[in-house]
Parts: structure tokens; C-alpha cells; sequence
């Protein structure tokens, strides 16, 4: 059985990010030793043993996901997406086309893998590295920038003690928000203007039995300059997929109540998939099974990618 999603999450363990925060493009912050994580604040790993290369006077690779817990499993296929770091804090601007590195595993080294660089309509660049793990623990993933080792270190649990949905694991059916019927969450779409992925619910989706790819995004109040511009990427996409029900889903009930977005709580959709970040893009098979999840940062190529793999 899975466990229950947390009942509450504060807005700020709801919003950190690996090192990006808000504003027109993401922006690296915090001490380079170790960058806010993406996601929720459970962990089951150390700071001291997630900390980055020993070396920090030059650049970094440094993982756009929760490294420090409750984010990575093991058994089914994960989506690691990393970016280059400068030794000021930043993203840097520009980067190899792509990057060889290796995972590690306590005295286990992999195979070489080569990363390739992504940038197609998000503000950075990003490195997404995709593989399923065999055991739980602490990882690192290796690579050479600037004629040195670099490497970051990231947990990976039990799929028993996360509550993110999974590949391959049923799609939650939610009542989520429609012109119709708020259901509660005001307003239903904070993009400018409103986007048209709320004329049915994620329920009356599924229930059609054909793909659906389900967007759950804050734009107006995403702190990581991402949600907005994933959102236009979709809409983009949507007439090339002509099979696919396309839904875009609020995170906060009333974000325009007070100085907290989050101060009326999370929409019911946000626990039902376990999520303790965003944006995320769930993409759906015809029988209702996850068949790709991308978080936190994606471009137009991963999302085309993912969605001519469920259309007919």
C-alpha cells in the first residue's frame, strides 16, 4: 500500500527548487556546497553526504530535483534532469553539447553515458539523464568539466516511501477544477490569459480511455520561471496530437487570499499525485497508466517525445 501524501505542506518546503528560484529565468542560489532541493523537506540522507565535488571553485553539475530525499525510487524509471553550475552559483549560459558521465554506487561504477544537452524553449539549459535503480541508498552521478571531476550525490528510497506517482502506476482520477465547477480552487488558471485545458475534469479525461497528459503548474506564482513557459509549450504541441486530452491543473485553492499563495491550502490534485514541487507533466496511455513523468524543467523536444509515445 502506498502511504498517504503529507495532509499539509508549507508553501516554502512546497516551492524549493534545486537551486533555481524565481523571476524571468532560473537562478542558482544558496551556498554551492549545497543548493536548495527541489521538493519536500523529508530526506534520508545527510547534507554531508549529498554535498558536491570537494572542489568548489569552478563549475558544477548540480541536480534540478529533490537530491536530498522523497524524490528518486527504485524499480521503475526515473528522469534526473542536471545543469551546469558556475562557481558564482548561476546556470551557466552556454555548455557541451553533451556531457559523459558515470553512476556510482558505493564501490560500484557504471557504464560511460552520454547526456545531451536540452534548451529547446526553457530559459536553461539541462542535462536529463533517465535510468531505473536496483538498490536504495546514496548515489552520485560523474562527469568532467573544465579538466576536473565533478560529481553530484542524490537519495534514492523505496517506492513504498514516496508518495510521487510512478511510471507505470495507475493515473489518480481527480475531480480537478472546470469552467464549469471551481471545485473550490479560485482561479482556476492563473496563466495570461486563462489557458483552455479546463473543460473537463482529470476524472471524465481518464474515463475516455484515450491518452491524457495532465500539466500541474502554478504560472502566475511558480517561483522557478518555469510553469508559464511549459504551459505555452504544451498549448503549442496540442494540435499535433490530435488523440490526446490535454488538462492543465492549479496548485494553491485561493493564491490571491493573502501574502501566502498557500495560505488557503494545496487543490486536492497536488496530494492525490504526491507532489511536494512543480511544475509536472503526467502523460498517460489509453488504459490510464502513467507512461511519462517530467518535473521541474522540460523542454519542447522532451514533451514531444513523450507525447508521440501515447498517440495513435
Amino acid at each position: 500500500m502506498r502511504p498517504e501524501p503529507p495532509a499539509k505542506l508549507d508553501r516554502r518546503t512546497f516551492i524549493r527548487r534545486a537551486g533555481v528560484i524565481g523571476g524571468t529565468g532560473l537562478v542558482l542560489a544558496g551556498s554551492p556546497a549545497l543548493l536548495a532541493a527541489c521538493g519536500g523537506s523529508s530526506t534520508t540522507t545527510t547534507a554531508e553526504e549529498l554535498s558536491l565535488s570537494s572542489d568548489l571553485g569552478g563549475t558544477q553539475l548540480v541536480g534540478l530535483f529533490n537530491y536530498t530525499g522523497n524524490y528518486l525510487v527504485t524499480g521503475a524509471p526515473q528522469r534526473l534532469p542536471f545543469t551546469i553550475a558556475t562557481p558564482e552559483g548561476p546556470p551557466a549560459e552556454s555548455g557541451p553539447d553533451t556531457l559523459t558521465v558515470r553512476l556510482r554506487n558505493g564501490d560500484r561504477i557504471g557504464d560511460p553515458v552520454v547526456l545531451t544537452r536540452h534548451q529547446d524553449g526553457t530559459p536553461i539549459g539541462y542535462y536529463p539523464l533517465i535510468t531505473t535503480f536496483d538498490t536504495v541508498g546514496t548515489w552520485s552521478i560523474i562527469t568532467d568539466l573544465d579538466g576536473r571531476e565533478v560529481s553530484q550525490s542524490f537519495a534514492v528510497q523505496t517506492p513504498a516511501s514516496v508518495p510521487l506517482i510512478q511510471p507505470g502506476q495507475p493515473m489518480p482520477s481527480v475531480l480537478t477544477p472546470t469552467v464549469d465547477d471551481g471545485r473550490g480552487v479560485t482561479p482556476i488558471c492563473t496563466n495570461v490569459p486563462p489557458c483552455p485545458l479546463h473543460t473537463q475534469t482529470l476524472a471524465d479525461a481518464l474515463a475516455l480511455r484515450t491518452p491524457v497528459a495532465l500539466l500541474i503548474g502554478t504560472p502566475q506564482f511558480c517561483q522557478t520561471g518555469v510553469c508559464g513557459p511549459v504551459l505555452d509549450l504544451l498549448l503549442e504541441l496540442k494540435p499535433e496530437f490530435p488523440s490526446v486530452e490535454f488538462l492543465h491543473a492549479e496548485v494553491y485553492n485561493n493564491p490571491n487570499s493573502g501574502g501566502d499563495p498557500a495560505a488557503a491550502g494545496l487543490a486536492p490534485v497536488v496530494n492525490s499525485y504526491g507532489l511536494s514541487f512543480e511544475p509536472s507533466l503526467f502523460i498517460a496511455n489509453p488504459n490510464g497508466t502513467v507512461a511519462t513523468r517530467l518535473d521541474n524543467i522540460f523542454d519542447r523536444t522532451e514533451m514531444r517525445r513523450a507525447l508521440a509515445s501515447v498517440s495513435a
